[in-house]
C-alpha cells in the first residue's frame, strides 16, 4: 500500500478548479464579481470563442497595488473576509479560491493600478505557474484576460458544449449580474459583437435606476406587465418587480433572484415562487419577476457551494410564509391589468376582411351562481351608458355592449373596448367564492329532487370511499350505494346547474391522482377548481346585456379575476390608441 502523502499546490488547483469553475460562464462570474467587490463603475467584458479562447475582464475599480498581486493568485489569501466576523460576509467572493482556480487550468494575465497614473503591475498564471510581478501600462483598475481556459484539463474542455450555448451562458451570467448591480454600466462583447450595454442616466432613485436597468436588460414589456413592490416584513426588505399573472414564461429562465446583492439560483426559491401564483397559473407555466431580497446575513448561509450560487436560509419555512403574503398581497392590490402581450397578439391578429355583422339574439337565463344577478343588484345599463353625467360611475371593466360567438363580451371603457372570455372569467368568480365559503364554512347545499347514481368499478369505488369525509365540508354529499355504485344526493348551490354525474366523475379521479401526498391547501384548490370549472357559464350560451354587466361588476370586485384557475387570461384590453392604428387613424 501507498503511503499518505500531500498533493503538490499544482494539483490541489487544479482539482479545485473543477468544483469553483466547471465552464466559462463560472469564471467569468468569479472576475465579474471581482470586479463589483472593487467598486467598479463601469465592467466591460470580451468574449472570443464561448469563453474557451478569450474571456477579458476590464473595470475602473480601485485595483490591487503590485506587492497584493502575488497574493491576489495564492489560494485561500483574500482582503475580503474578517476571520473574527465569519458570519457576516459583505463581499461576493470571500474564499480566496477563484483567481487560483482559473489561473491553474488557463493563461491567466493580471494587470492592476490602484492610481491614476498608467504606471501599473502586472502577473502572469500559465497552468498555475506564476510569474514575478511586473511594471505594466495599465490606468486605475484592473483588468482580468484569461485565454485557452482548460487547455490543461482536456477532460473537462471536451465536457463544454458549443461555442454559441457557453457565450449564451455567459451573456446570461451578465445579464443577471447587471440587473442586480443596476447602478454599474456594463458591456459584453461576443466575439467582437455588442451584446449587451446598459448606461445610467442623470436619475437619482434607485427605483428609476432598477426600472430603467430592466429596460434595458429585459425589454419595455416586462415593466409594462409587472407590479413594482417595495416592502419590509419583521428582518427581510422586497423590492423588485412581479409579472403579473397573464405574463408568464415557459421555463424559470426569467425568474431573476437576488439575496442580500448576490446572484442566486436555488430550486427552492423557484418552488415558492410557484406557490405564491398557483391560483392563477398554469402548472407548465411559470412567473416572471425581478426580486431583491435583503435581511441580516446571519439569517443566511452563502458557503454553501463553491460557486456561492446556493443558500441557506436559517428559517427557510418563515421566509416562504413572507413570500406568499407579499406576492398575493401584491397581486390583488394591482387590481385589474390586462398583459400587454396578449394584447398585441389580439391586434396581429385583427384583420378588416369582413364587414358582416351578426344581431344577437339574447336568451332571458340566469347564471349558476345564486347572487350574480340578484333583484337588489340590478341597473339599467343601456340607460346607463348613453347619458353624459360627470356622476356616472366608471368600471373598470366598462359596459357590455354585445356578445359574440356566444363565448365573448364585448364592453366599452373610456380608454377603449375589453374581450371577456365568460367562461374563463366566471370560473375564475365561482373558484373564489368556493374557496371563500369553504375556509368559512358557509357552503350552500341544494338537496337533489332526483339523487344521481354513478356505477364504478370496485377499486375506484375503494378509493373513493377514504376522500367522501372530504367531499361532504364542499357540500358534495356522497353515499355509498351498493357494492359498485355512489349516490348523489346534495350539492353546493352554486352548482345546481351543472351536469352532475361528469361533475363528480372528474372529482374522483382527481382525489385518486392527489392520494395522500398533496398539502391540503393543494386539495382545497384542487377541488375547488374542479368544480368551479363545471359550475361555471359554458361557452356557447347566449346572455342578456344584464347578465353581462353584472359578470363585469363581480370581476371588478374578485380578486385575481384577470386570469382563470389554469392561467388563462379572462380579458383582452384594446386600446382606442391601438384601434385608431388599425385604420391609420394614428
Amino acid at each position: 500500500m501507498n503511503k499518505i502523502q500531500i498533493l503538490p499546490d499544482q494539483i490541489v488547483n487544479k482539482i479545485a478548479a473543477g468544483e469553483v469553475v466547471d465552464r466559462p460562464s463560472s469564471a467569468a462570474k468569479e472576475i465579474i464579481e471581482n470586479s463589483i467587490d472593487a467598486n467598479a463603475k463601469k465592467i466591460v467584458i470580451n468574449v472570443r470563442g464561448g469563453g474557451k479562447t478569450e474571456i477579458t475582464v476590464s473595470d475602473d475599480g480601485d485595483g490591487i497595488i503590485g506587492r497584493d498581486l502575488q497574493l491576489a493568485v495564492t489560494r485561500h489569501a483574500t482582503s475580503k473576509l474578517n476571520p473574527k466576523k465569519i458570519n457576516q460576509i459583505s463581499f461576493l467572493g470571500f474564499r480566496g479560491e477563484a483567481l487560483p482556480s482559473i489561473g491553474s487550468v488557463s493563461e491567466m494575465t493580471i494587470k492592476s493600478n490602484v492610481t491614476n497614473n498608467q504606471n501599473g503591475m502586472m502577473i502572469e498564471v500559465h497552468s498555475g505557474k506564476i510569474s514575478k510581478v511586473k511594471p505594466a501600462n495599465q490606468k486605475k483598475g484592473t483588468i482580468v484576460s484569461i485565454k485557452n481556459l482548460f487547455f490543461s484539463t482536456p477532460a473537462r474542455l471536451k465536457f463544454l458544449k458549443t461555442d454559441n450555448y457557453e457565450s449564451l451562458l455567459i451573456k446570461r451570467i451578465v445579464q443577471k449580474l447587471a440587473l442586480c448591480n443596476f447602478k454599474i454600466d456594463f458591456e459584453l462583447n461576443i466575439n467582437n459583437k455588442l451584446a449587451i450595454k446598459t448606461r445610467n442616466k442623470d436619475e437619482t432613485s434607485d427605483k428609476q435606476l432598477l426600472e430603467n436597468r430592466v429596460c434595458d436588460l429585459l425589454g419595455p414589456e416586462f415593466l409594462e406587465n409587472s407590479i413594482f413592490i417595495e416592502e419590509s416584513s419583521d428582518n427581510f426588505r422586497f423590492k423588485g418587480f412581479l409579472g403579473i399573472p397573464t405574463f408568464h414564461h415557459s421555463n424559470t429562465n426569467n425568474q431573476f433572484l437576488f439575496v442580500n446583492g448576490r446572484v442566486v439560483q436555488d430550486k427552492s426559491m423557484n418552488v415558492i415562487f410557484k406557490l405564491a401564483y398557483r391560483d392563477f397559473m398554469s402548472y407548465d407555466r411559470f412567473p416572471q419577476l425581478v426580486l431583491f431580497i435583503d435581511c441580516p446575513s446571519e439569517d443566511v448561509d452563502v458557503n454553501v457551494h463553491p460557486t456561492k450560487n446556493e443558500l441557506r436560509f436559517r428559517n427557510l419555512n418563515f421566509l416562504r410564509s413572507k413570500i406568499l403574503k407579499v406576492f398575493k398581497s401584491n397581486i390583488a392590490n394591482a387590481g385589474h391589468q390586462a398583459s400587454t402581450i396578449n394584447t398585441l397578439r389580439a391586434i396581429n391578429k385583427f384583420t378588416n376582411k369582413s364587414n358582416k355583422q351578426t344581431f344577437l339574439q339574447l336568451k332571458d337565463e340566469k347564471f349558476a351562481d345564486e347572487n350574480l344577478n340578484s333583484s337588489d343588484n340590478k341597473t339599467n345599463y343601456d340607460e346607463k351608458i348613453n347619458t353624459n353625467d360627470e356622476n356616472d360611475e366608471i368600471f373598470p371593466m366598462g359596459y357590455a355592449k354585445s356578445q359574440f360567438h356566444k363565448t365573448y363580451i364585448i364592453s366599452e371603457t373610456n380608454e377603449g373596448i375589453i374581450i371577456t372570455d365568460q367562461h374563463a372569467a366566471h370560473e375564475r368568480l365561482v373558484y373564489e367564492r368556493l374557496k371563500k365559503d369553504f375556509f368559512e364554512k358557509k357552503v350552500k347545499t341544494q338537496i337533489l329532487l332526483i339523487p344521481v347514481i354513478i356505477d364504478l368499478d370496485s377499486t375506484t369505488l375503494k378509493n373513493l370511499e377514504k376522500k367522501i369525509d372530504l367531499v361532504y365540508e364542499y357540500g358534495l354529499k356522497i353515499e355509498l350505494f351498493g357494492k359498485d355504485s355512489i349516490i348523489v344526493r346534495e350539492l353546493p348551490q352554486i352548482l345546481s346547474n351543472c351536469n352532475v354525474k361528469k361533475l363528480i366523475m372528474d372529482l374522483v379521479e382527481e382525489l385518486i391522482d392527489l392520494g395522500d401526498s398533496k398539502s391540503i391547501e393543494n386539495q382545497i384548490n384542487m377541488i375547488c377548481s374542479k368544480m368551479a370549472c363545471h359550475g361555471s357559464i359554458r361557452a356557447g350560451r347566449e346572455l342578456q346585456v344584464e347578465e353581462m354587466n353584472d359578470l363585469l361588476r363581480r370581476m371588478e370586485l374578485t380578486p385575481f379575476s384577470g386570469q382563470c384557475n389554469h392561467g388563462r387570461p379572462t380579458y383582452v384590453e384594446l386600446k382606442l390608441g391601438d384601434i385608431e392604428k388599425l385604420f391609420g387613424r394614428k
